[in-house]
């Protein structure tokens, strides 16, 4: 299933507005990472957790046993761009799937047609209306991306949207188009606070 693709969650951010560590945070009765760990299983076998500290990865270990955990360098500074360097790096595939840590309402039917998607492409990013993008719910190729990251970094820019800009290739898929897979697009809306946690335990109640 995928071989050749890495699904590779992020969970290192800061969780400044969560009394807890974000991943931690229990949603219906279970942490968010068990949640994304069970949604990145249905897109394929090969899954990394990325942390950016030893507690973060303790504490994770603790309940993910079977889960490669990676830590970011220390003395990086946190970022989504640090987070999916790590990811290219230690991915065994040509692809790599970022997934944020906070974002359990994500179809994975949509995940898979991304991957499906990308070919010779460098990367395949979902891209609203607006222009805005989510590089955080996107396929990479992992070396490409990769070094062009550490060369970003050098240059002290640490935004995804940097990246892009450099990477071979895009591919802008639109969210109109994802509909058909995920009709509200609920796939990106991702958790900040605790009242967002409590919003989409709402949601998922109304799933069943």
């Amino acid at each position: 299933m995928n071989e050749d693709l890495t699904v590779a969650i992020l969970a290192g951010g800061n969780s400044s507005r969560f009394r807890t560590e974000k991943a931690l945070a229990h949603l219906q009765g279970k942490p968010l990472i068990l949640h994304m760990l069970e949604i990145a299983r249905m897109v394929c076998d090969n899954i990394i957790i990325i942390v950016s500290e030893e507690s973060q990865q303790n504490a994770i270990a603790e309940l993910t046993k079977s889960v490669r955990i990676i830590m970011d360098p220390e003395g990086k500074e946190k970022s989504a761009l640090s987070g999916a360097i790590t990811a290219f790096e230690y991915a065994e595939t040509r692809y790599v799937m970022l997934l944020p840590v906070d974002t359990p309402l994500v179809v994975p039917s949509m995940l898979k047609v991304l991957y499906e998607m990308i070919g010779n492409h460098g990367a395949i990013v979902p891209s609203w209306p607006s222009g805005h993008i989510e590089p955080l719910h996107a396929v990479y190729q992992a070396e490409h991306a990769y070094s062009i990251g550490l060369e970003l970094e050098e240059q002290g820019k640490l935004k995804m949207s940097d990246l892009l800009d450099r990477i071979r290739n895009v591919i802008y898929i639109s969210t109109e188009v994802l509909k058909q897979f995920d009709p509200n697009l609920d796939s990106f809306v991702n958790i900040n606070t605790e009242r967002d946690l409590k919003k989409i335990e709402k949601k998922m109640q109304q799933r069943k």
